[in-house]
């Protein structure tokens, strides 16, 4: 289910919260439940106050992403500028910006242009 904030961004209500896996390929995919997060740009993670810009094509890099499992979503939202933000209920967070050229990300079927518009 996905609500209207009241600044034009949206929220995505999971079904099920709980962080099933996580797939590393050309992109960085979160699996909840029946919802899949992809991540196809560089990104940000913050955990325990530190935080790491990640790129999904830097597989040897994606070390810090795999501390999310086990994990559930607290929030998960996007702006009205096309930001996502994934905040994990232990209070890690990753956050994506939109890509000039490519999909920076995608919700189920919901993703973000290359312009930030989703």
């Amino acid at each position: 289910m996905i609500r209207e904030l009241p600044d034009g961004g949206r929220e995505f209500v999971l079904d099920e919260p709980a962080l099933t896996f996580i797939r590393i390929d050309h992109e960085s995919r979160l699996q909840f439940g029946r919802t899949e997060v992809v991540i196809g740009s560089p990104f940000s993670l913050e955990v325990d106050g530190t935080v790491h810009h990640l790129d999904p094509r830097r597989r040897s890099e994606l070390g810090p992403l795999l501390s999310l499992y086990p994990g559930a979503v607290r929030w998960l939202w996007t702006s009205s500028q096309g930001e996502l933000t994934v905040e994990f209920r232990t209070g890690a967070t990753v956050v994506v910006t939109p890509d000039p050229v490519g999909k920076a990300w995608s919700v189920g079927d919901v993703y973000c242009l290359p312009s930030g518009a989703g």
